[in-house]
C-alpha cells in the first residue's frame, strides 16, 4: 500500500481521524494502552483500556533482573570484577542517561531516515517526563511504527550482551543497564502492542511539532 501523504489523510475522503492528542499527553495515551486505567484525552471519547499483560511482562522481567543481579553480588558470580558492585551500579545507572539515552533516540532517528523522512529531530515535554525523536508530518503505518520503537530496545540489548561477554568484569553494571533500559523501552513496547492490537486496520500515524500533537487515522 503506498503510503499516504497528510493532505491525502484529510482531503481524499478515504481515511477518518481515529485520535489525536498532544505530545504532553502521550502518557495518557501509553497508559491507556497499557491498560493501566481507561483515561480519556482531551476532547476524545473514553476507550476501553486494553490487556495488562506487556507492562506485567516486563514488571516480571526486571523483577527477575533484579533478583539475578542481588545472586551475582551474594554468589560472588561477577568475580574478578573490575569495580566493586556498587560502583558498578553508579556506572551503570551514568552510563544509561549519559550515552545510552542519546544513542536509544538516535536509532529511532535513523529508522525515521530509513523509511524516508526528510525531517527528523528531537524534543522533550517536562509535562510528560520524556524526550523523544520525531519525524515532522512523516506519515507511518502502525507497523512502521512499530519497527522504529522495536529498534533501539533490540540494538542495545544486542550490545549489552556483546558487551557481558566481552567485557565480564562489569556484568553488573550490563545488568543494570539492561533493566534500566528495558524499563525505559516501556513506551516503545505499548506502541508496538497498539500495533499488534489494530493489526487488521489500515490505520497510519503521524506527528506535528508545530501543533506538538501526535495524529491516528484509519482507511475507511
Amino acid at each position: 500500500m503506498p503510503r499516504p501523504s497528510v493532505a491525502t489523510l484529510y482531503d481524499s475522503g478515504e481515511y477518518r481521524l481515529v485520535e489525536s492528542f498532544t505530545i504532553d499527553e502521550m502518557p495518557q495515551f501509553l497508559a491507556r494502552e497499557a491498560g493501566f486505567a481507561r483515561v480519556p484525552l482531551a476532547g476524545q471519547p473514553e476507550k476501553k483500556a486494553t490487556p495488562k499483560w506487556v507492562p506485567i511482562a516486563v514488571l516480571f522481567v526486571l523483577g527477575a533482573g533484579f533478583g539475578a543481579l542481588l545472586g551475582l553480588s551474594i554468589k560472588g558470580m561477577v568475580s574478578p570484577p573490575l569495580l566493586p558492585l556498587g560502583w558498578q551500579l553508579v556506572l551503570g545507572v551514568v552510563g544509561l542517561f549519559l550515552v545510552i539515552l542519546p544513542v536509544h533516540e538516535g536509532i529511532h532517528a535513523l529508522f525515521f531516515k530509513i523509511l524516508g523522512a526528510r525531517k527528523v529531530g528531537f524534543g522533550y515535554s517536562k509535562k510528560g517526563l520524556m524526550v523523544y525523536a520525531y519525524a515532522q508530518r512523516f506519515v507511518m503505518s502502525l507497523p512502521e511504527n512499530a519497527l522504529v520503537a522495536a529498534m533501539p530496545f533490540l540494538l542495545i540489548s544486542l550490545l549489552l550482551f556483546i558487551c557481558w561477554v566481552g567485557v565480564p568484569g562489569l556484568k553488573a553494571t550490563w545488568m543494570i543497564i539492561f533493566l534500566l533500559h528495558m524499563l525505559g523501552c516501556m513506551g516503545d513496547f505499548i506502541l508496538i502492542g497498539h500495533a499488534w492490537k489494530n493489526r487488521k486496520k489500515a490505520m497510519f500515524t503521524y506527528d506535528d511539532l508545530d501543533e506538538k500533537r501526535t495524529y491516528f487515522f484509519e482507511r475507511q
